[in-house]
């Protein structure tokens, strides 16, 4: 179990103290399982194998970049065990210190050294070999039911040394960690040692020669009892595992209606209803439980509505004779739904005992081979068939589908609510003309952005049963006593043995139980918004201590690589994610101390000197006050604000910190204007006294509507990318913006208005910059952008950030790699905020280039625009 953060109730959003979640033996536990040897035709193995190497290669071929990602986090991983970083938090009070003098220092390969007269400091210079060792300390003899700490302080100069803990004979590393050059403070907890120890000194494989001085090392010896509190989570790795919760809310969030503090709740959803103390939930995706409904029952609610759908698919009516196959804790509650509704239920399982267990439950007859059913189905309709057949099986196999297509009569239905093989054999299903339906999880709603994230409900009288109703008509007949759903919950086990349960049932031979439930203490412990990890790398004294915010592919693979190319300036101290998987991950890998989910609560740490926003559009603004309203400095990705109450927030947050004694500085990734073709672009226009054109192409290439990009998360593609454009558009004409012109493409069908678009900007000094945004053209064959400038009778050409171009004698101003400017960027960043500079970028550009970016939106819109008077012409002065 991984420690997280404490969630907030984001908008639309209930926090919820979990007290039970369900286990689905049948999902969770199936992946931790030897694979079953189930019988497939040759050809059934060829088109598996085929399809899943198609899937893998397919997915590579469309994303190599990440691909080469995941193949990074791979060899990470697997050489985590050999530079795992471990530095514990907690005190050692019931420590015992090593006598001095019971051991000194011994040189090995170190070309200086110098031992304290304590016998334990030490200062040495490494020579130039690979990775041999340059001093030790020890054999250390451990006492009987203890294990050491070694706590370290010291600083290293030219390079990169390991430190590490042996066993007492030096043949296996018990912990092994490398310090970058500056200073250090660092624990080396060793829980598993016993017997002796040894402290080594070795090079990193550097070939070249360190400095190291250790100025305190400090040995203790703890009891064995105390171990789990030192045991560092920094290699644990989080899965969202659950997905079917009941508990009681704790806070709504802004918009929330039908839920106030102290409500019982059931949650559902895959990444939400996670087996969590505290989970924060869509409020679509919960639903009151009914009074007479134990809670520990409506943490089934999940699976309860799956199969409720399933019912629901099939449409049974009073009287029928209905099949299903496969009487897993699905199939049970299915079984016991379609006798509520009047039906004849007859049910197959392999498993002679679960056949046992529904029959005891309300089932009116039951096989367990498909022999033994198809004969009892003949009998129980009189030889005409099954008017339904419910499959809630799973397996890969197609066996049973193609049973299904035997049982059911003919002009019959068979319902799919298992995950199963899906190709039916031809001569049944063609000859009885059998109605095949699909049953999709909860209800409707399910994989809609629009229900499950932002909250939209489906109006009842055009969407009856969506999740959220279902959720609470499922509810409602355990409160009525037609389903007995106690009879299915065979273990119930506390959260904190959820670990040896879930490796007993993953080991476990022949039957497993139906329903296990994890229950979770009323007090529960640490739940802070932000959480010190334990075994963290060490903290230097670098003088930018950040937290990256939102931990998505562009900040964690962009933003965060530049500022470790710069370890003097700038040193990740924490993450904020909303994801706690993702988040929670990147954190543990990149081994750093905090690990939050609030924004605010992370920027009021005294430690944290800057933030760096990489979250979806919408989530840039809120950011960025909470920084400035703590005083922190904030870097944050474009754009900096997606509507104009954001941008009033934002203004208004900056006005307020410029009272404080150090004010914050605020900076924008408009990176391009410090692309080496831009920056010498302004240098050759240095001086000019006429005013210029400027012609920006943007081939943007198509992005669906229901993309994040799209909605109202990325606030479209002129809010979110366009606002580059403009801000090159004032680094080149170096003036405010005059008067703003804009159309658009008139869209069709799902086509957007700002998707296909041409913005005419007029500066003070008269000078013009258009920019052409298509989604319409080719993803290959032409290069994305491209950028015309005309001033005093010469032109000039930028090639998609590739090569700068004198257009009058042809002459290659620049030319490289594409380079958009990320690294001078965060040169410059680094620059203002050591030396206490402006920013890159003053505050007032920033502004006005969002601004621009939300005028053209509304002209572009049509709608009344917030800059300048409230203006809904297609131009307007500024």
């Amino acid at each position: 179990m991984a420690r997280m953060p404490r969630p907030i109730a984001q908008r639309g959003q209930i926090l919820v103290r979990v007290r039970y979640s369900l286990v689905s033996v049948g999902t969770e536990i199936a992946s931790l399982r030897p694979a079953p040897c189930e019988p497939q035709t040759p050809s059934e193995q060829l088109k598996n194998a085929t399809s899943l190497a198609c899937t893998y290669l397919g997915k590579a071929i469309r994303h190599p970049d990440k691909a080469l990602r995941k193949i990074k986090s791979i060899a990470a991983r697997h050489a985590q065990p050999l530079l795992k970083r471990m530095r514990p938090t907690t005190s050692a009070p019931n420590a015992q210190p090593l006598a001095p003098g019971s051991a000194a220092w011994v040189r090995h390969k170190a070309l200086s050294f110098e031992a304290g007269p304590a016998g334990l400091s030490l200062a040495l210079t490494s020579d130039s070999s690979e990775f041999d060792y340059q001093a030790g300390l020890g054999p250390i003899a451990i006492p009987e039911g203890h294990w050491p700490l070694v706590r370290l302080s010291g600083k290293i100069s030219g390079g990169t040394l390991g430190i590490g803990v042996t066993d007492g004979e030096g043949n296996s590393w018990l912990v092994n960690k490398i310090y970058s050059q500056g200073e250090f403070a660092d624990e080396l907890a060793c829980p598993l040692a016993s017997g002796a120890f040894r402290l080594i000194v070795s090079n990193t494989g550097e070939r070249k020669t360190v400095e190291m001085r250790l100025d305190t090392v400090e040995i203790l010896f703890l009891p064995q009892a105390e171990s789990q509190s030192y045991r560092p989570d920094t290699g644990d790795t989080g899965w969202n595992v659950g997905y079917s919760a009941a508990g009681e809310v704790l806070s709504c969030g802004e918009g929330v209606t039908g839920f106030a503090v102290g409500d019982l709740v059931a949650c559902c959803g895959a990444g939400i209803a996670n087996h969590a103390e505290f989970i924060s939930v869509p409020q679509n995706m919960a639903c009151l439980v009914p009074q007479g409904c134990p809670l520990i029952e409506a943490a089934t609610t999940t699976v309860g509505s799956i199969a409720l759908q399933g019912v629901r698919r099939t449409a049974p009516a009073l009287g029928e004779r209905v099949a299903v196959i496969g009487l897993g804790l699905i199939g049970q509650m299915t079984a016991q739904l379609l006798q509520a509704s009047g039906c004849l239920v007859l049910g197959m399982d392999l498993d002679p005992g679960r056949v046992e267990r529904a029959r005891a439950l309300g089932m009116n007859a039951g096989a367990d081979s498909p022999e033994g059913f198809q004969k009892l189905v003949q009998q129980a309709t009189g030889g005409v068939g099954a008017d339904k057949v419910v499959i809630t099986a799973a397996t890969k196999s197609n066996a049973p589908l193609n049973l299904a297509m035997q049982l059911v009569r003919e002009k019959g239905t068979v319902v799919i609510v298992g995950d199963i093989g899906l190709c039916p054999e031809r001569p049944a299903f063609y000859r009885k003309e059998v109605t095949l339906l699909m049953s999709t999880a909860y209800g409707a709603g399910r994989y809609d952005r629009s229900y499950e994230v932002e909250g939209r409900d489906y109006p009842l009288p055009f969407a009856r049963w969506t999740i959220k109703r279902n959720m609470q008509a499922y509810m409602e007949q355990i409160a009525a006593g037609r389903l007995h759903i106690d009879g299915l919950i065979d273990r119930e086990v506390d959260i904190d043995q959820a670990p040896p349960v879930y490796k007993e049932l993953a080991e476990a031979k022949g039957s497993l139980p139906l329903g296990v439930v994890l229950r979770y203490p009323d007090a529960v412990g640490e739940a802070e918004p932000v959480v010190t990890l334990r075994g963290h790398r060490p903290v230097n004294k670098a003088p930018v201590r950040y937290a990256l915010v939102g931990a998505g592919a562009f900040g964690t693979s962009m933003l965060v690589p530049q500022m470790d190319k710069r370890p003097g300036v700038f040193q990740h101290l924490g993450v904020v994610s909303a994801d706690a998987v993702r988040g929670g991950n990147y954190a543990r890998e990149k081994g750093v101390p905090y690990l939050g989910s609030d924004v605010g609560a992370m920027a009021a740490r005294p430690d944290i000197d800057l933030l760096v926003v990489a979250t979806r559009h919408d989530q840039h603004a809120k950011a960025v006050a909470a920084a400035l309203d703590a005083g922190k400095h904030i870097f944050v990705e474009k754009p900096l604000a997606t509507t104009w109450e954001e941008l009033s927030q934002v203004d208004t947050a900056w006005r307020n910190s410029r009272s404080l004694e150090r004010p914050p500085l605020v900076m924008v990734g408009f990176n391009r204007r410090f692309s080496p073709a831009v920056q010498t672009l302004i240098s050759a226009l240095a001086g000019r006294t006429e005013p210029m054109q400027v012609l920006y192409r943007l081939n943007g290439g198509y992005i669906p509507p229901t993309h994040w990009v799209q909605t109202q998360e990325g606030a479209g593609r002129n809010i979110g990318e366009a606002c580059h454009m403009y801000d090159v558009f004032r680094a080149l004409t170096g003036q405010a913006v005059s008067s703003i012109q804009a159309a658009c493409v008139t869209p069709g069908g799902l086509r957007l208005r700002n998707d296909n678009f041409s913005a005419c900007l007029c500066y003070a000094d008269g000078s013009q910059a258009t920019l052409l945004y298509t989604a319409l053209g080719p993803k290959t064959g032409l290069p994305k952008e491209r950028i015309e400038v005309f001033c005093g009778g010469e032109a000039y050409i930028i090639d998609d950030y590739r090569k700068l171009t004198r257009a009058s004698d042809r002459a290659v101003l620049w030319e490289g790699e594409m380079d958009k400017g990320h690294a001078s960027e965060f040169e410059l960043l680094g620059a203002a905020l050591t030396s206490g500079a402006e920013a890159p970028i003053a505050f007032d550009e920033i502004l006005e280039t969002t601004a621009v970016s939300l005028y053209i939106e509304d002209l572009l819109c049509g709608r009344a625009t917030g800059w300048g008077g409230g203006e809904d012409e297609e131009s307007a002065e500024c």
